[in-house]
């Protein structure tokens, strides 16, 4: 069963990997691939908040270093992509930098954590 699971993992970063770059390379038929409409981003984006606060509270509470690393790392990448995405269209994005510098950090000290 763990063989299996693991063999999903590895599908879904296949499919998340294949959405990503679609998105990037095209980003209307990636939003239509994914069903996802621009004008529904906001809301979108609160239910992924909510769905990672979950993961960071249940990796914390059972105290899971591995889960949180991932955790930590996603949203060091999340974090440092808005400031990139912010800071080129000149909107404020210091916050950002500092919750995906804080998270890069977190990460790096959860390395220790998983010996």
């Amino acid at each position: 069963m763990a063989t299996l699971v693991n063999w999903l993992g590895w599908l879904l970063a296949l499919a998340m990997i294949c959405v990503t770059l679609l998105l990037a390379f095209n980003r209307q038929s990636g939003l239509r691939l994914i069903q996802h409409r621009v004008e529904m981003l906001p809301r979108a984006m609160l239910v992924r908040y909510a769905g990672l606060t979950a993961l960071a509270l249940i990796a914390s509470w059972i105290g899971a270093p591995r889960v949180l690393f991932g955790l930590l790392v996603a949203i060091a990448v999340i974090g440092l992509g808005d400031t990139y995405i912010y800071r080129r269209a000149g909107h404020p994005f210091w916050l950002h930098l500092a919750i995906g510098g804080a998270a890069a950090i977190g990460a790096f000290l959860s390395l220790f954590t998983m010996s």
